[in-house]
């Protein structure tokens, strides 16, 4: 019989790896011992397979071609994908074990049960998952099923479907007749504002324009821009350091404010705040890096609204995120 034994959500900023000295060393130290707590839990759950609710940063989907809804399945993925391994600080890229016979039953499931889920093959990951397995499992030894929600090319799903997708998800792996240990992971948000090129992007950022070109045309664009995620990273420092998104406006890079109020409600497991969300007031508040929010709500609806445990919230300014950790006790 399957059995879920753990669920957590994370944020998964590129600086985590790629700039990890910013942050001041109190603040350090304390997103340290998230990680570590979240590795122990993992250690002493023993999951089998890993279903990760990512978003895409552009490695696989593009405007030309993006899937609501995606599970990968195959024997294995890789990533870093190339273009982000000076990025993020990878010498290499690694491969990360799939479960295909799993990944295939829940995408069967999830069809007939109303939810258009795309098939993919082998996935290239970015920092979407490799930040977090490189601090919570760098052995990378427990299979992954990757299951992508869109969060950067309107329109989305809405936050409440993404809870009733969660439901789906657990609904199908508990239906499954492998005999595993499963256990969920969200990985995103909190409130920012990513330097990817979005409708309301000025026309006269020149790097926006790049980023729009690369999000609308494929990674063929790289062929002529090859340091296009280099400058990416540089540019974000530089967002950082004058604290404005874009470089030429006065818009805050970090919402603490609504982090915690969003926090408080997966801590009271507050199902009603959930389906109230609103693309507009997440994006607002939150930013279009906030929409990443959707994973965490869908590990919620897995957990079927059980109350989280809030590990850790830091407003990370250097990282332009805010930095959030939960997990949720079997």
């Amino acid at each position: 019989m399957t059995k879920v034994v753990t669920a957590m959500s994370m944020s998964h900023a590129p600086g985590v790896l790629g700039w990890p000295d910013a942050p001041a060393p109190p603040v350090r130290r304390r997103m340290a011992a998230a990680w570590q707590q979240l590795a122990a839990r993992l250690e002493q759950k023993r999951p089998d397979v890993i279903i990760a609710f990512l978003d895409d940063h552009f490695e696989n989907h593009f405007r030309n071609l993006m899937p609501s809804l995606a599970i990968g399945i195959a024997p294995s993925h890789s990533g870093p994908s190339d273009h982000l391994l000076e990025f993020l600080k990878f010498d290499k890229r690694e491969t990360i074990p799939g479960s295909p016979k799993l990944a295939e039953e829940l995408l069967r499931k999830l069809v007939w049960s109303g939810f258009d889920v795309a098939r993919m093959g082998t996935v290239e990951y970015g920092n979407n998952l490799m930040v977090p397995l490189k601090l919570i499992r760098p052995q990378l030894d427990i299979p992954i099923i990757p299951i992508f929600i869109n969060v950067f090319s309107p329109p989305l799903v809405s936050v409440s479907r993404a809870y009733a997708f969660g439901e789906a998800v657990r609904s199908a792996v508990e239906a499954s007749h492998h005999d595993l240990r499963i256990a969920f992971l969200a990985t995103g948000g909190l409130s920012h504002w990513p330097p990817v090129w979005i409708d309301s992007s000025p026309e006269d950022d020149a790097f926006l324009q790049r980023m729009k070109r690369f999000q609308s045309e494929g990674r063929m664009v790289l062929k002529d821009d090859p340091k296009l995620w280099v400058d990416l990273g540089k540019y974000e420092i530089e967002m950082a350091q004058k604290n404005q998104y874009p470089l030429n406006s006065s818009h805050p890079l970090i919402n603490a404010d609504w982090d915690r109020e969003f926090l408080g409600a997966l801590e009271r497991g507050d199902l009603s705040y959930m389906r109230a969300l609103s693309f507009e007031e997440v994006q607002c508040k939150a930013g279009h890096g906030g929409l990443e929010i959707l994973t965490w709500v869908a590990v919620m609806g897995a957990m079927h609204a059980m109350p989280a445990t809030i590990i850790d919230y830091e407003p990370v300014l250097e990282w332009i995120c805010g930095m959030g950790f939960a997990a949720y006790d079997c």
